[in-house]
């Protein structure tokens, strides 16, 4: 069990460390699992380098299942689209465990949540092509309009999946 003071130098070496350090900070920072989750959930707010973006939401995808409910909200509240964009990507790494909260966000009033939904369904791959497929069947509306969407573009499978159903159409 890691302290806060533990997390908080394992966040300031990713907000200052060389390439190394910032790779053994985010292992270090995962490994403390949840109690991590909500301080690097504030230094992605605050952080203005993308860099540094990346290596934290790398840090909360390792984490996994504790990080969704905290990504997901700050995926549809953050004014900034460069910290939402990672929380999106950080969602995706995550796979199938983020896939139906993700889906869910494809019928979201505010577009920019859409977008970011479909960004991160898009790096999930295949198990978000079987997910999509069942709502573009079974959706109406914008919401079966992002899924299209997302899968062309996917490209490769995903394009190729849109093709066959848009065939069965």
């Amino acid at each position: 069990m890691a302290d806060m003071g533990e997390i908080e130098g394992y966040i300031g070496a990713i907000l200052t460390g060389d390439v190394k350090a910032r790779r053994e900070a985010v292992a270090a920072a995962a490994a403390c699992g949840s109690e991590a989750v909500d301080p690097l959930i504030g230094a992605l707010i605050d952080a203005d380098d993308n860099d540094v973006r990346w290596y934290l939401a790398r840090a909360l995808a390792m984490i996994g299942d504790p990080a969704i409910d905290s990504l997901i909200y700050l995926l549809t509240v953050s004014d900034d689209p460069d910290t939402a964009r990672y929380a999106a990507a950080a969602l995706g790494e995550m796979g199938e465990a983020t896939l139906e909260p993700l889906v869910e966000l494809l019928g979201d009033e505010d577009a920019q949540v859409r977008g970011y939904a479909a960004l991160a369904l898009g790096r999930m791959g295949e198990p978000a092509i079987k997910r999509l497929l069942v709502v573009i069947e079974e959706s109406e509306g914008i919401r079966k309009q992002c899924a299209k969407m997302t899968l062309y573009r996917m490209g490769g499978e995903g394009t190729e999946a849109l093709a066959r159903s848009m065939m069965c159409e």
